[in-house]
């Protein structure tokens, strides 16, 4: 899963990641942020850096989807390597994001399985992950080591 990816640049409570995304669109600034939801559950935000936020709305086409997947992904094995207890939920914002997701977590789960407990939402019911299945909201929590 965490193929080449892009150099990035991280905060240092290891919270907020930038980097850039180099394609046919040119150069264009990428923003990762972790920011606490609730009981120890950290939304990870993602998207373009635009105006001194994130917009997680707008779709860049810069042709190198699986190179910015892969920095994210790299990005959370981080985050999980500073604060192993945390659990990050992603809750895409629109239908063609859900389906990317899906996409990705079934084209790895037999790479995140060994590392991550990974629980599946629809319709705002959790479940343990099944690539059967498209879900709304996706929870990733380090596996406890024995």
């Amino acid at each position: 899963m965490i193929s080449e990816h892009y150099r990035f640049l991280g905060s240092k409570n290891y919270t907020r990641y930038f980097f850039e995304s180099i394609g046919k669109q040119g150069k264009v600034v990428k923003i990762v942020e972790f920011s606490l939801d609730k009981n120890n559950r950290w939304n990870l935000g993602f998207g373009d850096w635009r105006m001194g936020k994130i917009d997680d709305t707008v779709i860049t086409n810069n042709h190198d989807v699986a190179k910015v997947i892969s920095t994210v992904a790299k990005i959370v094995y981080i985050f999980f390597e500073k604060y192993p207890n945390r659990v990050v939920t992603i809750n895409p914002v629109d239908d063609k994001r859900k389906r990317l997701y899906n996409i990705v977590f079934q084209r790895h789960i037999t790479e995140i399985e060994p590392n991550f407990d990974l629980i599946g939402y629809i319709n705002e019911k959790p479940e343990t992950y099944s690539i059967e299945k498209n879900y709304d909201i996706f929870e990733l929590k380090l596996k406890s080591k024995p």
